[in-house]
């Protein structure tokens, strides 16, 4: 490793500097005009950094005219003479600024080694560096819950116990508590209520089922704004393969915002482009806490009294179980925890392909399935805007998408959806 060094002597020039004194001592006592001069050339030859071997190379430095610099001379020449050696006095000091070198070097040199021996030696982490480990290393680890060892718990999301209508929220603790339910209030990053196996070593592995609970009103808002093709795509990508959309009825389900016929469609379309959701319905708050305790007594009865062998497993692996039937059923491999939790995040990581999907599920008349098939031809959004500079006009560019197929019934994008995406990505705000 190179180092660039800056070395500066203390007083590069002696001889130079006491004859310069010497001279304006003298200018001074007898009050010549000189001593302008000489001051100048002084202050000048005092910050100079390096040495200089006779007056004519001291005609760079500002004040140093030419009587001066011969007057410079004809010392230097009377000094050698005087001292009677064959040596010159300024090599002493070219010898010394060689000297002051060699020992700055060393020093630099020395400095090095004990940085490389650092270097390799094993840096000490960071509290943020060590956490990161430690999580990476309990997402390696395998966690083994044999017959018998494990509780089945209920975990409630925080939202579903707080909020700004605490009287009603605060009812699901309550009746979980009256049903006789273990459960446990923990913040999801996705649904609102699933299922643990917990072991005396606080490992906890996630049961397949997971609940999204909504009132009519409440489904009638996030259909209106968005939130119900978003939360629809979160769930189906979280990897449990059973989701369950608990829809409790909101009084006489009047005023809601949307027609009750849209809401129940929304509801069977979810339903029949998914084989993995069900819906359920339920008249008021207290028969859905009914529903999670009878779903957490039939959890009981296949886990826990069928005396299964629980291990972790990730999300590709649990897939495979899912899709192979002939997998044995007293071993059975579930979902981490924490690592459910960190990939459901809303601020995880998210591919180009689903920053898309959810980009396009903004836009109106966009359900899941259309922002899927759109997704599945282009994607990124860069290739669509690729297709539409393809295109041979506008018109052609607007009807790009129409004859795109989608759904389960394969129809047709459309004429109408094609030209809101081709105006919202092609027009310049």
């Amino acid at each position: 490793m190179e180092a660039r060094l800056e070395i500066k002597l203390l007083e590069p020039n002696p001889l130079f500097t006491r004859w310069l004194e010497r001279w304006l001592h003298e200018a001074e006592r007898r009050n010549r005009k000189s001593q302008h001069k000489v001051r100048q050339a002084l202050e000048a030859l005092r910050n100079y950094p390096l040495p200089l071997y006779s007056g004519r190379e001291c005609a760079v430095l500002r004040g140093f005219g030419s009587t001066l610099c011969q007057l410079i001379d004809d010392e230097l020449r009377q000094h050698q003479m005087l001292a009677g050696k064959g040596t010159l006095p300024m090599a002493a000091t070219a010898t010394q600024y060689q000297d002051q070198v060699q020992q700055v070097v060393k020093v630099v040199q020395k400095k090095q080694q004990k940085q490389q021996q650092l270097l390799k030696q094993p840096k000490k982490l960071t509290k943020k560096a060590q956490l990161e480990l430690a999580a990476a290393e309990e997402r390696e680890r395998i966690v083994h819950m044999s017959a018998g060892s494990y509780r089945i718990v209920l975990l409630v999301d925080t939202q579903e116990t707080s909020g700004k209508n605490k009287r009603i929220l605060d009812q699901t603790r309550s009746y979980l508590q009256t049903l006789n339910v273990e459960h446990e209030v923990r913040r999801l990053t996705v649904g609102d209520f699933l299922w643990i196996a917990r072991d005396a070593a606080g490992n906890e592995l996630v049961l397949p089922f997971i609940v999204e609970r909504k009132r009519m009103d409440d489904l009638a808002s996030s259909i209106r704004d968005g939130r119900f093709h978003e939360q629809k795509h979160r769930l189906g990508q979280c990897g449990l393969p059973h989701i369950i959309y608990l829809i409790e009825d909101y009084g006489d389900n009047e005023q809601l915002g949307l027609p009750l016929d849209s809401l129940q469609q929304a509801l069977t379309n979810a339903r029949v482009q998914s084989v993995n959701i069900q819906v359920v319905r339920s008249d008021n708050h207290y028969r859905s806490m009914c529903y999670l305790r009878g779903v957490s007594s039939a959890l009981e009865q296949l886990y826990v009294h069928a005396a299964k062998s629980l291990h972790s497993v990730d999300k590709t692996q649990l897939e495979a179980q899912s899709a192979d039937s002939s997998r044995s059923k007293s071993h059975v491999g579930l979902l981490k925890f924490r690592a459910l939790y960190e990939d459901s995040a809303r601020n995880a990581q998210l591919t180009v392909r689903e920053v898309f999907v959810q980009q396009l599920l903004q836009l109106h008349s966009l359900s899941l399935d259309r922002a899927l098939a759109i997704v599945e031809r282009y994607a990124t959004p860069r290739q669509l805007l690729d297709a539409y500079g393809k295109c041979q006009n506008e018109a052609e560019a607007r009807l790009l998408l129409a004859g795109l197929c989608c759904g389960p019934l394969q129809r047709p994008l459309g004429k109408k959806v094609s030209q809101c995406i081709h105006q919202f990505y092609m027009s310049e705000f």
